[in-house]
């Protein structure tokens, strides 16, 4: 068994989720025994994409007789490879469509973006594959967990709560703006991309000037420094309404850092009420559980959720994949 596992953003986004899926999936490919190759021009089984923009790729793999799978809706802040647009309401792109309709596979993080899919005219075979994370990844006692303060200057005993999105989210800027302005003792980390159809980077330029001054809005920045950053976090905000945070998510549960999010992210299959995050209704009472965590009287749902992260660990999800793979290349799901 060999695939072919291609993602070969634009302009080189070394950090983000995009090329961190394709790190867990050749990963994965290891630890189960499937050899994977980077170049189209080798004989392989199965051909694995991530982006919308290699339509043309899998077009000639699928000509040449290559199984084809897609992993679709993972890496939705990354605009390299996101596969939705960027409405209030997400649709998508034409480039998407071109290419789910084209794959013989097409893997998802929820049962959400199969129906999107389907409302779309796409009715291509598509399976929920939950992500997977290399737990020693986020290991705080690793020499890179204290990167993250000395890179941005952060002092020791200030806390800290991250969310990452795009710069197109402009909702998801503004609650953030609201929540860290009811939490002046905290310093809030949001990273984001440049949106995928506003290459100055217009939104990310307004954002700055309307923030607050304890919420600091950052470039995607390298591997390292984003996961010494959840490391070293109070907390993860999950941003799941408008686009899939699966990838974030899972990390996050890794780094020990407790996640919240609100009513509208629970399409997230990872995110269970009160077991591995908190649910809040409000601005406001999302801010009154993080001040309340900052001063230790909060409870938690850190334990049982890196229990869950220990669950989606590369073993399971080379096996998962593995399957799949070995059922496209024999034509059981083509």
């Amino acid at each position: 068994m060999k695939v072919f596992v291609h993602y070969k953003p634009h302009n080189a986004a070394d950090a983000f989720e995009g090329t961190r899926l394709r790190k867990t999936i050749k990963g994965a490919c290891e630890v189960v025994d499937v050899s994977w190759v980077d170049s189209p021009q080798e004989d392989v089984d199965v051909a694995h994409f991530l982006s919308p923009d290699d339509f043309a790729l899998l077009k000639r793999q699928k000509e040449a007789g290559v199984a084809t799978v897609v992993s679709a809706f993972y890496a939705e802040n990354d605009p390299n490879a996101s596969f939705l647009t960027s409405d209030k309401v997400p649709h998508l792109t034409p480039k998407a469509k071109l290419l789910l309709r084209e794959a013989d596979l097409v893997l998802v993080p929820d049962e959400r973006m199969i129906a999107l899919c389907e409302k779309e005219g796409v009715h291509a075979k598509m399976e929920v594959l939950l992500p997977a994370v290399r737990l020693n990844r986020f290991s705080r006692v690793a020499s890179e967990s204290k990167i993250f303060r000395r890179y941005f200057g952060v002092s020791e005993d200030q806390k800290v709560v991250v969310a990452k999105g795009s710069y197109d989210d402009k909702n998801a800027i503004i609650t953030i703006k609201k929540i860290a302005e009811a939490c002046p003792n905290l310093e809030f980390y949001f990273f984001g991309a440049p949106g995928k159809f506003d290459p100055l980077n217009l939104h990310k330029r307004i954002a700055r000037l309307r923030r607050t001054s304890n919420l600091h809005l950052k470039d995607i920045v390298q591997d390292d420094v984003y996961r010494s950053a959840l490391m070293n976090s109070l907390a993860y905000i999950s941003n799941d309404s408008v686009r899939p945070d699966p990838v974030g998510t899972v990390e996050a549960f890794a780094s020990q850092t407790q996640v919240v999010a609100f009513d509208s992210d629970r399409h997230n299959p990872l995110l269970v009420e009160n077991e591995s995050c908190y649910f809040f209704t409000s601005v406001e009472k999302m801010a009154k559980y993080l001040n309340s965590l900052a001063q230790g009287s909060a409870e938690s749902t850190i334990d049982t959720a890196y229990a869950i992260a220990k669950a989606h660990n590369l073993i399971v999800y080379g096996k998962e994949l593995k399957r799949h793979y070995e059922a496209l290349a024999s034509g059981e799901s083509r």
